[in-house]
């Protein structure tokens, strides 16, 4: 098994068992990262209408700049699978069953909101991130 599908499996809590691919936590991380520069205040449930706008301004956003638009263009080419939510869904269930060690988004119990860590080896991915949609 390759590095690329080879799953991260943890058993905690009340024996919930997580498994993401080291894709899958990085397609769920930039998802996340995107709706945080283009949508902040979305919930994670969002990124596949987003994804699926035909214009910008027919999301809930104010005017947005080039490096928006270019991030938006960017990950519609990356993250074009979510485009239907089921998928997005079952990937963001499972990513907030890992350990908070592991993930560098928080997302509430309700799935209503998240937001980056400030704290932890993770919050360097959010740079990697940025630099993959620029």
């Amino acid at each position: 098994m390759n590095a690329q599908s080879a799953p991260i499996s943890f058993t905690g809590g009340a024996s919930v068992t997580a498994r993401l691919s080291a894709r899958q936590l990085s397609e769920v991380e930039l998802g996340l990262f995107l709706l945080s520069q283009l949508t902040p205040l979305a919930p994670p449930t969002a990124l596949p209408a987003l994804l699926r706008a035909p214009d910008p301004s027919d999301t809930d956003c104010p005017v947005w700049t080039a490096k928006q638009h270019k991030y938006l263009s960017r990950a519609r080419y990356v993250l074009a699978r979510f485009r239907e939510s089921s998928l997005w869904d079952r990937l963001v269930e499972r990513y907030v069953t890992l350990p908070n060690h592991l993930t560098a988004f928080d997302v509430s119990r309700d799935r209503s909101r998240f937001c980056t860590k400030t704290v932890g080896f993770t919050r360097n991915r959010t740079a990697t991130f940025r630099q993959m949609l620029a």
